[in-house]
């Protein structure tokens, strides 16, 4: 006669010693939900990292850009033969504008100062609609006319300390900077001082983004970089803003597959390949750190296998009543797997809702504070995926290893 398993496993936790076989499982769970929810909040704050330096990264950037397959500029027509295909006007309307950059290299130079060399970004007001760049200006508007016949410049707050400039005030008096840019085909060798082409501006603003970004670049006009860098029929590159609904990956493939049927030597860069080593980076330290935690979580793994041995010693006595009242083979084994499989699960849920719950309460209410840092609070951001990976994770390692100690233990005491 077979014994039902519902029976089998009420006898199985019900005979004896009852308080010390929930002490086993209360602790084996107590060590799963914790590393489960470490697991959770850290992979979280590795996606919040992530999306927290795409943002300020791309604060300069359009998210689509056209680019030359070789070499550095495309022509000024390039603009206008994308609206006329994806413009507003076009059948496909995914691209609300094309803005044109001039992104080159120039020194710089306040009155006797020393001179650095800095990346100069030039555009027209185009650009603004379609990167947030106004909101890294510290008047939040950009404004590149000064007087009559001066040009106004933002300098990275960086590059204003490296110049050695103070506060910009215009009724004191702005700076004077002056650009130096090379001439192209003019060895410095041979032409001295002629072998560079020099425009003057004055600093009248201010931007920030990030240490990085605000040691290297300065806003320019358009106007000014294509006069600094001699480039009047050319640009580096053209920024699209895109519509509200539009998908950048389609959007850019659609865009890409409309170059490589008109056989023109462009190519479409989105937001994400220009910043593809940081975002790389930080997803290798992600999944690597995963790694580390899964190990860890096979170290708890044991701990619960250490429990179910210590459990399966216990019922020694009632594995061979069981066995005399005919549950034997893997019927008996499932009877105390079944205890691994739930020990895992809860403690694994538990985990989950504890490590969400330390998200959101970061999220909401930035208990870990960033001193000094433009961010106040350290970034997290939740992602189905990670819960449910560490989820599967915890089952996998803890069923499989629950299961196969069940197995060895429950055919060791038969055989005895």
């Amino acid at each position: 006669m077979r014994l039902p398993i519902r029976l089998a496993w009420r006898y199985a936790w019900t005979r004896r010693n009852r308080s010390l076989t929930h002490l086993i499982s209360g602790i084996s769970m107590f060590v799963i939900a914790a590393v489960t929810a470490a697991m959770i909040a850290i992979l979280s704050a590795f996606n919040g990292i992530e999306s927290v330096v795409t943002e300020l990264f791309g604060t300069l950037d359009a998210p689509v850009a056209v680019v030359p397959t070789e070499g550095s500029s495309v022509p000024n027509g390039v603009g206008t033969w994308v609206m006329d295909r994806f413009g507003p006007e076009s059948t496909n309307p995914v691209v609300q504008c094309a803005a044109a950059v001039i992104e080159d290299e120039a020194v710089v130079a306040w009155g006797d100062g020393q001179p650095h060399v800095v990346t100069v970004l030039g555009f027209d007001s185009t650009m603004l609609q379609a990167a947030p760049i106004e909101s890294t200006l510290r008047s939040q508007t950009w404004n590149p006319e000064f007087t009559q016949g001066a040009t106004c410049v933002a300098l990275g707050l960086g590059v204003r300390n490296m110049l050695g400039i103070g506060s910009l005030d215009a009724e004191k008096g702005l700076p004077a900077l002056q650009f130096r840019a090379p001439i192209r085909g003019r060895k410095l060798s041979r032409f001295k001082e002629r072998a560079f082409h020099s425009e003057s501006a004055y600093a009248c603003e201010v931007f920030s983004v990030n240490a990085e970004i605000d040691r290297k670049y300065t806003l320019a006009p358009l106007d000014l970089a294509r006069a600094l860098f001699k480039r009047p029929e050319s640009v580096t590159r053209f920024e699209l803003g895109l519509a509200a609904e539009a998908n950048e990956p389609e959007v850019a493939r659609l865009i890409q597959d409309a170059i490589d049927a008109a056989g023109e030597p462009w190519r479409v860069r989105t937001r994400a390949e220009k910043n593809a080593l940081i975002t790389q980076t930080n997803r290798a330290e992600k999944w690597a750190t995963f790694v580390i935690l899964s190990f860890i979580l096979v170290v708890a793994a044991f701990n619960v296998m250490a429990s179910l041995t210590m459990l399966l010693l216990e019922k020694r006595q009632d594995i061979e009543v069981l066995n005399a009242m005919g549950l034997t083979g893997w019927r008996l084994e499932q009877v105390f797997a079944w205890q691994g499989v739930m020990i895992n699960a809860v403690g694994g849920l538990v985990g989950a809702a504890v490590g969400i719950a330390l998200v959101w309460g970061q999220q909401h209410f930035g208990w870990v504070k960033l001193q000094g840092s433009v961010i106040p609070a350290y970034p997290v951001e939740l992602v189905t995926g990670d819960v449910l990976g560490t989820l599967g994770v915890v089952v996998l390692i803890g069923g499989i290893g629950s299961g196969w100690m069940v197995r060895n233990l429950v055919r060791r005491f038969g055989a005895a």
